[in-house]
């Protein structure tokens, strides 16, 4: 623009336009236009490069059968967990997805959700939504939303407070009705932190892969890759990419599947060493469940410390099982625990009413309760009370 046309627009009169500065304007407007301007990529090679079917305009769907390795014999009883125990002919569907991004802002939405349930004991039918633009995404999840119907019960890994709230807030945005936070969910990250997080160095998915199935991925391309390669296909039409990204979802997804029955073997009570028996017996307990939480403990007896010694006494405490709780408390003394020494107090003061013993014990409690346990006791010894030394434990058959 010439500076009489700068004056013209400060005093408030149009700029005279010759034709020259005109076709001069939308020449500029239209290239840049054309620099903006990206072919869409084309869904069909991308298709193609995936083994995927496209549904509708731009959502990708890739679906096959996957046989389980090493389930041999009758299936497995996949309810005997703490958070599902009790369920009846549960429909399991494990879900994954890949994301954006790892915040749970409103911009963060998943670009590729897989999902797996069984067809048989032995065979999963793996299903792969994949959006090849943003525009897919309502299609993709009332697809999803359907195909996972409204009695599945949801097995993933840490999806209690990533996956479900976002696919949930993205359902919302995109008017898809019932979303899929109203289902029951096994998220399988607390049950494996529960048995092995003081062992681990972390409870990261791949960890629980290669110490509880010896899975090591080779080639694996690593989930903060994933929203790159997507963003390379919109940008550019990089089809290679996603290959690794849809691979590493479907490896996700099938070791949900392996990680939930090898799960049941410790919380069944396997005895393994470097499991944390005493906060699994505890899951079973709250659960409503003490003769499982009993057997945890007592296939492992040989590893318990003292603090896992001391909750399985408590449990045949609470159970009756006073000869087998005294034994433990009797062991424990000898290794100088003053926890077992109060505990054992208690019991000869209570059950047997053999107040000499009694004390002996209360002699060696923490410091604490020792001074107040002993007052008490030699008051009893000190009164005319009978003391049936060497009397059974009452309601029992124990001479």
């Amino acid at each position: 623009m010439n500076l009489a046309g700068r004056l013209d627009r400060l005093r408030g009169r149009p700029a005279e336009q010759t034709p020259d500065t005109l076709a001069h304007q939308l020449q500029r407007l239209d290239g840049r236009r054309t620099a903006k301007a990206v072919s869409p990529p084309r869904i069909d090679a991308l298709a193609r490069a995936l083994q995927a079917d496209v549904h509708g305009d731009s959502l990708l769907l890739r679906e096959h059968a996957y046989a389980l390795p090493g389930c041999q014999g009758d299936p497995p009883d996949l309810t005997m967990l703490p958070e599902v125990q009790g369920l009846r002919d549960p429909d399991w569907v494990y879900l994954d997805t890949e994301t954006t991004g790892l915040s749970g802002g409103v911009g963060n939405l998943a670009f590729m959700v897989g999902v797996a349930r069984y067809t048989d004991a032995r065979t999963l039918s793996v299903r792969q939504y994949l959006l090849g633009s943003f525009a897919a995404e309502a299609v993709m999840l009332r697809e999803l939303v359907d195909w996972v119907g409204c009695d599945a019960v949801l097995v993933s890994y840490n999806g209690k407070c990533f996956d479900l709230p976002l696919l949930d807030a993205r359902c919302a945005m995109q008017r898809v009705a019932d979303g899929l936070g109203r289902l029951r969910h096994l998220d399988l990250m607390y049950t494996v932190r529960r048995a092995y997080r003081r062992y681990w160095p972390d409870c990261r998915l791949q960890t629980a892969e290669k110490r509880l199935l010896d899975l090591h991925r080779a080639g694996d391309l690593p989930g903060s890759e994933a929203p790159a390669a997507w963003q390379a296909w919109l940008r550019r039409g990089s089809t290679a990419p996603l290959g690794g990204v849809l691979q590493h979802n479907f490896q996700d997804v099938a070791s949900l599947a392996l990680l939930h029955r090898d799960l049941l073997r410790d919380y069944a009570g396997r005895g393994e060493a470097r499991v944390d028996h005493a906060a699994i017996s505890r899951a079973w307990q709250q659960a409503g469940h003490e003769s499982l939480a009993c057997r945890v403990l007592e296939a492992a007896v040989a590893h318990l410390d003292e603090a896992g010694t001391l909750q399985l006494a408590a449990l045949y405490r609470r159970r009756g099982e006073w000869a087998r709780a005294e034994a433990l408390w009797l062991q424990l003394h000898a290794a100088g625990s003053t926890l077992a020494a109060s505990e054992l107090s208690k019991y000869y003061e209570h059950r047997r009413r053999d107040y000499r013993r009694a004390i002996d014990f209360a002699a060696v409690c923490e410091p604490s309760e020792r001074s107040t346990r002993c007052g008490r006791l030699q008051g009893k010894i000190g009164s005319n009370l009978p003391l049936p030394l060497g009397g059974g434990i009452a309601g029992s058959n124990t001479p």
